[in-house]
């Protein structure tokens, strides 16, 4: 993608930020994406960061229309799975998206990755 000036050049630079912490996010996107996020069916590759116009098989999807608006609009992160702690993965995208050089996500990270290594040995009833 070509470097854009106003709105686009900050969901550029976004995406930078957004591929230097891929595998941060995907460690929060919700278990077993390596096998669903395979590079194919409309998905991107577990372990490739991509972004795109349009498309529908990049992990970040930017929409026509944000880009015929100069930026105004949205982007959607394609990478999350259902089975996700909304909480977490809202103040990870917050983090990297909005934080981009003050990052406060080590803390959160750190305490996720306990909680779902305490939850694989919890005594806590599974159907």
């Amino acid at each position: 993608m070509r470097q854009g000036t106003g709105g686009m050049k900050y969901i550029e630079d976004m995406m930078v930020n957004f591929e230097k912490t891929h595998m941060t996010h995907m460690a929060l996107y919700g278990s077993d994406n390596d096998k669903r996020l395979t590079g194919i069916h409309e998905t991107s590759p577990f372990d490739k960061f991509s972004y795109g116009v349009g498309n529908r098989a990049a992990s970040v999807r930017i929409p026509t229309t944000t880009i015929n608006k100069n930026g105004a609009g949205y982007i959607e992160d394609r990478r999350p799975a259902s089975d996700i702690d909304p909480y977490v993965v809202s103040a990870m995208i917050f983090d990297t998206a909005c934080l981009q050089k003050d990052s406060k996500a080590e803390g959160l990270v750190k305490h996720y990755k306990q909680w779902t290594n305490w939850l694989k040995t919890a005594p806590i009833e599974r159907p």
